[in-house]
């Protein structure tokens, strides 16, 4: 059987001299299953504050015995805060870097005009330059090494780095805020954006037709312009078209190569004029078409022929690249078809 020592220490003989500093005593022990059976006495000489120190714990019931199941509940405490604090440290690292880019970032304003090249007024695109007065201009003005400021003539050749950084980390609002985008835009990437935003309004050549968000040229005419009439010719033949006087536009297919529109423009006083674009569906849509127009009228023969202007979203209001002007006294409709000739 085991001893458990010091479980039942008593004292046996203990001397109080001031000069004596260890005593001695005898000690009973106990079996480790608590049998109350005495095993033998044993002696030896221990520091009197041990003692002391010893008696005070029995007391309190700190008895040696107690001491694994004190223990396993301390190392309990001890790794219950260690999970506390690492899961604290955890949500700190995630956090960390979100609270730190948020708190990198500021928001300014300014006026757009100090992003505009001093030349062409468009935009600023990199690479830069300005001149000594600091009059900034940008790639496709100052190309040219021997490029004098139109503001100051002074030499525009400085390479200017400094503000092409801070372009380069500035985010904008797309400027069709107002009519529904919510982008935040890379300042260098605006053209880019604005160019295909579908919040950006859009014309149509057809008189009276108001502007109209998103959708091509093409789909805006078949879904908003059901009257508009739809011929279809075959390439490289002057094909008659019969319209009415108050006819606006007429839609030409050649084949199921390309999309056209006949555009009849009534705004000029005393006549009329006509012009032809390709309706683009697709951004890689073949361009290359040519056309040519023919009025025959009292006096002669009006003609008119060039390369088509393809388009797929109109920005501003319609220009035709080149029309043909017939005088009200020279053309009568009904009497004088519009001869259309399309080709590849």
């Amino acid at each position: 059987m085991g001893l458990a020592v010091g479980v039942a220490l008593t004292a046996r003989e203990v001397k109080r001299s001031a000069g004596v500093k260890k005593v001695s005593i005898t000690g009973y022990g106990v079996n480790t299953d608590n049998s109350p059976s005495r095993n033998r006495c044993y002696g030896t000489e221990l520091d009197g504050n041990w003692i002391q120190k010893l008696r005070a714990q029995s007391s309190a019931g700190d008895r040696p015995a107690d001491r694994p199941s004190i223990m396993a509940k301390k190392a309990g405490a001890d790794r219950t805060a260690a999970v506390k604090a690492e899961s604290c440290s955890r949500k700190k690292a995630k956090v960390g870097p979100e609270a730190k880019a948020a708190s990198s970032k500021i928001t300014v304003t300014l006026d757009p005009k100090l992003l505009e090249c001093s030349v062409c007024c468009s935009p600023l695109v990199a690479p830069l330059s300005q001149c000594a007065n600091g009059h900034i201009t940008c790639f496709n003005c100052s190309s040219d090494l021997n490029y004098s400021c139109s503001l100051c003539s002074g030499p525009a050749n400085t390479h200017c780095s400094a503000l092409e950084r801070i372009l380069g980390g500035l985010a904008v609002p797309c400027s069709f805020q107002e009519h529904g985008c919510t982008e935040m835009i890379p300042f260098t990437e605006k053209l880019a954006h604005e160019e295909s935003c579908l919040h950006a309004p859009c014309h149509c050549p057809v008189a009276g037709c108001c502007p109209y968000p998103g959708r091509s040229l093409r789909d805006h005419i078949n879904a908003d312009h059901p009257t508009i009439q739809y011929t279809r010719i075959t390439a490289g033949r002057l094909y008659p078209l019969s319209m009415r006087h108050d006819e606006p536009a007429r839609l030409v297919s050649l084949g199921s190569k390309a999309v056209f529109l006949l555009v009849v423009d009534r705004s000029i006083p005393s006549g009329l004029t006509l012009s032809v674009i390709h309706l683009m569906s697709d951004p890689i849509e073949r361009e290359d078409f040519k056309y040519k127009i023919q009025v025959h009228t009292q006096t002669g023969i009006l003609s008119l022929s060039g390369e088509t202007q393809s388009v797929s979203r109109l920005r501003g209001p319609y220009q035709a690249g080149a029309s043909l002007f017939v005088s009200d006294t020279m053309w009568s409709p009904p009497d004088s078809p519009v001869y259309l000739e399309l080709k590849c």
